[in-house]
């Protein structure tokens, strides 16, 4: 731990409140939570889905800072995770004769989806500055009649300032583990790093500074003849954006990749994705005003 470092945590408890007196399902939580998150005030929609977005106060992340969430969703729970504005790191490679190499900044995160509950996790986007260092960890235990949808976005650079990442480095690994009592169910496993290098080399990024992924886990016993249709209609959608897109089937899920110059057009393409997967789930259709992808004006 660095001194004059932040090292916030936090803590959320979704759980149903449905009562014998005959309230209509509703998600609330408990939490608690330090410096430097904050939570803003949470909404529900029709289907009594919780949507609380969460505002990180410090305004970015140095090296030394250390962020840690943990989230527990209980029994027949929906829930939609978001941030309030995107995530900065700043550079630290080459600014401290001590640590002329640099100090990464941490975010760990651990989601524990219990039966028949519904999480959506989509934060604004990862912004590595110049010479930023950062190192993001996100464990899942999701159970077998529950789902999650997750979204990652990363910019390489402050690109409008005519910036790359330099001597930045992006780290991020994801694991999600489904529930067994007998052996360990892995859904998936990803683990990616991005720098200059990735960058610009034309089997990697290609000088595109946007970087996103959008990972689906759904439940195991989902209608194979759904996901078979949901895949085509994304195909189709693929061949007329004009961004790179690249979809995986896993065996309870999909794995979207994303590649180009905007993170706009990012938030764009994963929210009309996203549309999909609530339509194909039966849920309700999603709003962004107010939530994620909350800079946007989408008029689809």
């Amino acid at each position: 731990m660095i001194k004059n470092s932040w090292q916030g945590n936090c803590f959320l408890n979704f759980f149903n409140n449905n009562s014998s007196s005959g309230n209509v399902d509703k998600t609330i939580f408990k939490s608690r939570s330090t410096s430097p998150y904050k939570l803003l005030k949470s909404t529900h929609d029709q289907e009594g889905r919780c949507i609380l977005p969460i505002l990180h106060t410090a305004g970015g992340l140095v090296g030394g800072d250390l962020l840690e969430f943990k989230a527990n969703v209980e029994q027949n729970s929906k829930v939609l995770l978001t941030t309030s504005s995107a995530q900065k790191v700043y550079g630290t490679v080459g600014r401290s004769l001590i640590n002329p190499q640099g100090i990464f900044s941490n975010q760990k995160t651990c989601i524990n989806i219990l039966d028949n509950s519904h999480l959506e996790y989509l934060p604004q986007e990862t912004i590595i500055f110049a010479n930023g260092l950062f190192n993001q960890e996100l464990k899942v235990n999701i159970s077998e009649t529950s789902s999650f949808l997750f979204t990652d976005l990363v910019r390489l650079g402050r690109t409008s300032a005519g910036e790359t990442i330099e001597s930045g480095i992006f780290r991020s690994r994801l694991e999600i583990l489904r529930n067994c009592d007998l052996f360990d169910d892995w859904e998936f496993i990803d683990q990616i790093e991005l720098s200059k290098i990735s960058f610009e080399a034309i089997s990697g990024m290609n000088y595109m500074p946007v970087f996103g992924s959008l990972i689906w886990i759904y439940e195991k016993d989902f209608p194979k003849l759904k996901i078979s249709d949901f895949v085509k209609n994304i195909r189709l959608f693929f061949k007329e954006s004009k961004n790179q897109l690249s979809i995986g089937i896993l065996e309870n899920g999909i794995s979207i990749r994303f590649l180009g110059s905007s993170s706009q057009e990012a938030r764009n393409n994963f929210f009309l994705i996203w549309k999909q997967i609530r339509a194909v789930c039966g849920f309700c259709e999603p709003k962004y005003q107010g939530v994620w992808p909350l800079q946007d004006s989408i008029n689809y």
